[in-house]
């Protein structure tokens, strides 16, 4: 009714005019009508496919069929035209009711069918139509704005013509989107403008339903429309910013994901990354870092793969790159300086989950070893132990036996010493599984003395120094044996490899046991690989918690430099 009046307003007296009000009485029908077709077919001029054609035709023929049951509200004529009745004999009454209530409804399925189609056609739009859509959709948002303008007009504030303003809007601004959506689609930054629209949109709709229960319940309850408007006054004045700020910040972020809260996206990442299983690590990061960004798919890669059209960032940690976000833009959708700047701020929170993730698969594969190397160490002493000291002791026992079996004294002396040297080979194969668990130099001279014993057997053409404190603290056995053994392996090389004429081992203690081996040799060559022994190195440091780091001199050389740490905990003994 609020729309039929605001149509047929300047009503006609003359009988063609009559005529032309009958056959109109519907025509309000029309205002929206073009929308809605524009709707179903932008930006391609085509509906979506056959059954959105068969929907398009179903409503208009109800916008037919409404016209024909609207020329016969014999009742809403007269009261538009003071009294007078329709000058063409039309349909009886009842039918016409029928039909203007049968079309009205396919009207309205025509009307409400139109977003769902929209929403449809961009969920596989891709670049330029995704756009044109989004622009589409913004000024559409001027209909419910001008609907909602005449019922505040016609209810609250009949004196002000504030419908017929709202419908020049509607006329203006959606010709002017639906231009920019086929012209210069490019022109804003569409996301922002329809999350802001959106904000106000849904702040002005509660703010008026707000203010209106408040009048109609002070009206009610109290007599007094003033109250009722003060009232409504100090509760909008108190609650419009928090509901502004709180519609915004979800509005946004559906509309384009936590662009405009890095901080909620961290909290994100740190709650998944938190959540998550240690084996599913990187998943957890992947699908926090999508669901920030509102993409459909987020990768976390070890290095860069072929450019497939994904926008790689790369994850730093302490100046160590340990990946890549790979992130599938979707088709129609740029990314802005914001949402590059909250990649980087992802990407730099999710370098360290990633690289504690990597820390932990390469503690797991270290614990890995050094079971794997207790057990072979174990068959190791276990075949000595079986093959040598075993048959040994044997032979002596049957010796012995025959020993006490001989009466001729020369014989039984000469079992006695076959006997004796059975018994030396034992303990001297003893001897050598006992030196290889854990070297006698060092609980005979301590570290720093047995650590001079290599190198004197070592010397010839490499002068080894060793230098260190005058008495070392006691120190955990594994420490002694681990850095005996770098200490050992890096003077090797230095005799072997470096081509080096001096060789500098410096022992401190402090916080942690600290060892260094710096040569004059030539150092990293081009060429130059890491073998077995560096590897070497750097487990046995790493299976004490500690480093072992090998680097070049400036002046030519290189410097093996190994940090222990001296926990109490760390266990007594560390097998070669």
């Amino acid at each position: 009714m609020l729309l039929r009046s605001a149509v047929s307003q300047d009503t006609h007296t003359s009988t063609v005019g009559l005529v032309v009000d009958q056959m109109t009485q519907g025509a309000w029908v029309l205002l929206f009508l073009w929308l809605v077709l524009i709707a179903y077919l932008l930006p391609d001029g085509r509906a979506a496919n056959r059954y959105w054609r068969w929907w398009i035709r179903f409503g208009l023929a109800g916008v037919v069929i409404f016209l024909v049951g609207a020329a016969g509200d014999r009742q809403g004529f007269e009261e538009s035209h003071r009294g007078a009745a329709p000058p063409v004999p039309w349909l009886p009454e009842s039918v016409c009711a029928g039909l203007g209530v049968f079309g009205l409804l396919l009207v309205v399925t025509l009307f409400f069918g139109s977003p769902v189609a929209v929403w449809r056609r961009l969920r596989r739009a891709h670049d330029a139509q995704r756009l044109q859509l989004l622009w589409l959709v913004w000024g559409t948002l001027t209909v419910p704005v001008a609907l909602l303008a005449g019922w505040v007009n016609h209810f609250l504030i009949p004196a002000v013509p504030l419908f017929p303003v709202t419908l020049a809007l509607v006329a203006v601004v959606l010709p002017v989107t639906v231009g920019i959506a086929i012209l210069r689609y490019r022109l804003f930054d569409i996301e922002l403008v329809l999350s802001r629209t959106l904000t106000y949109l849904l702040l002005v709709v509660a703010v008026a339903a707000v203010y209106a229960l408040l009048l109609l319940g002070a009206a009610r309850y109290v007599g007094s429309d003033t109250v009722g408007g003060l009232l409504a006054v100090v509760v909008v004045a108190v609650t419009v910013h928090p509901a502004y700020s709180f519609l915004r910040r979800h509005i946004e972020r559906w509309v384009y994901g936590l662009r405009s809260d890095p901080r909620a996206a961290i909290r994100l990442l740190a709650d998944r990354a938190d959540a998550a299983d240690p084996n599913g690590l990187l998943a957890a990061v992947a699908d926090a870092v999508a669901a920030a960004l509102r993409v459909d798919r987020v990768r976390v890669e070890s290095s860069a793969s072929p450019d497939d059209g994904a926008l790689r960032e790369p994850m730093m940690h302490r100046g160590e790159r340990v990946g890549y976000l790979a992130i599938d833009v979707p088709a129609g959708r740029q990314f802005t300086r914001p949402d590059l700047d909250l990649v980087a701020d992802l990407a730099r929170y999710a370098a360290i989950v990633v690289r504690s993730g990597q820390l932990n698969d390469e503690l797991r594969e270290s614990r890995s070893r050094i079971v794997a190397a207790r057990e072979e160490e174990r068959r190791r002493l276990r075949r000595d132990l079986h093959d040598g000291v075993g048959p040994s002791l044997a032979a002596v026992v049957l010796k012995l036996n025959a020993t006490q079996s001989r009466l001729d004294q020369a014989e039984r002396n000469a079992l006695i010493a076959e006997t004796r040297e059975e018994v030396k080979a034992a303990i001297a194969e003893v001897r050598r599984l006992v030196d290889d668990l854990r070297p006698p130099a060092i609980d005979e001279v301590g570290l720093l003395g047995a650590v001079r014993q290599r190198a004197s057997a070592l010397t010839g053409e490499v002068a080894f120094e060793v230098t260190g404190p005058d008495t070392l603290p006691p120190l955990p056995a594994a420490v002694e044996v681990v850095a005996f053994r770098i200490a050992s392996e890096a003077m090797t090389n230095v005799v072997r490899h470096a081509g080096a004429t001096r060789c500098r081992i410096v022992v401190e203690v402090g916080g942690s046991f600290e060892l260094t081996i710096a040569d004059n040799g030539h150092g990293l060559g081009p060429g130059a690989t890491r073998g077995m022994g560096w590897t070497s190195m750097r487990e046995r440091a790493a299976e004490l918690g500690g480093s072992c780091t090998i680097t070049s001199r400036p002046e030519g050389g290189l410097i093996v430099r190994a940090v222990l740490p001296l926990h109490a905990n760390q266990p007594e003994e560390v097998t070669a």
